[in-house]
């Protein structure tokens, strides 16, 4: 009897712990939202411009979570799908790549801000990140989207060797911040098409380890609705429908660098 009795409390305790949500079965999955993290409560799902000002910029900031610890990250490919309201993508919205409306007016940095508390840099400063594509439908990317108001925004970053880092699981971890100047909005030199409204969708995280032994690819949101912003409404665009996930690999996106 007491050996039975020990067993039933041992099983009694083993139940409790299940029952007790925490970190290490915490849902998987990925976030986008203006300003900040999207767990911090600050940030915000749509961001509205006036349309009145060359000066200043937004930012969306990505994060992710794995739902258990994974040893020795040391990079990330990142997608991410931008769609338009209409049948063609906006001047404005015509960026990075030479010869477009706005070749300077994106890019993408690793300054966690410190205030986020809750989303640490999972690189602890030391990521390199940068954009590999901005993929337009009458644009040379191989997998460019196949609708003339889409974009395909490839991102991909890494620290060096000694910098791998061991990730907690159910952590939200800082991973980039895209910022989207307000250049050339009025004026001279003017593009068209801010207040067409836009819908962006994180797609993807593909988080790697080192020596490529170990990569989970998240494609979910951490909480309903989480994975994606608007910009001026998202009107017309179906969001987050309009912009389907494309896969990549890892070596792809590396490639880019080469």
């Amino acid at each position: 009897m007491v050996r039975r009795s020990a067993l039933t409390a041992a099983a009694l305790t083993l139940l409790a712990l299940s029952l007790v949500p925490g970190r290490a079965q915490a849902a998987q999955g990925i976030s986008l939202a203006w300003n900040h993290c999207l767990s911090e409560g600050t940030g915000v799902q749509n961001k509205t411009f006036a349309c009145d000002t060359n000066i200043g910029s937004n930012t969306m900031v990505g994060t992710f979570q794995l739902n258990t610890n994974m040893n020795q990250m040391i990079g990330a490919e990142i997608v991410l799908q931008l769609a338009s309201a209409g049948a063609s993508l906006p001047a404005w919205w015509d960026l990075y790549n030479a010869g477009t409306c706005r070749p300077t007016a994106l890019s993408v940095n690793s300054l966690a801000d410190p205030g986020d508390v809750s989303c640490p840099d999972w690189s602890s400063g030391q990521m390199f990140v940068g954009i590999g594509a901005y993929c337009r439908s009458t644009g040379t990317c191989v997998d460019h989207p196949s609708n003339a108001n889409t974009v395909r925004i490839k991102l991909v970053e890494a620290v060096a060797q000694q910098f791998a880092t061991t990730l907690i699981g159910g952590q939200e971890y800082f991973v980039f911040n895209l910022v989207i100047q307000n250049t050339n909005t009025v004026g001279t030199g003017a593009c068209a098409g801010c207040t067409t409204p836009v819908c962006i969708v994180l797609n993807s995280i593909d988080v790697v380890a080192a020596g490529n032994v170990e990569h989970r690819k998240l494609t979910t949101a951490s909480s309903p609705g989480g994975n994606y912003v608007t910009w001026q409404g998202g009107a017309g665009t179906n969001c987050p429908a309009a912009t389907p996930t494309r896969n990549s690999t890892w070596g792809s996106v590396k490639s880019l660098y080469r």
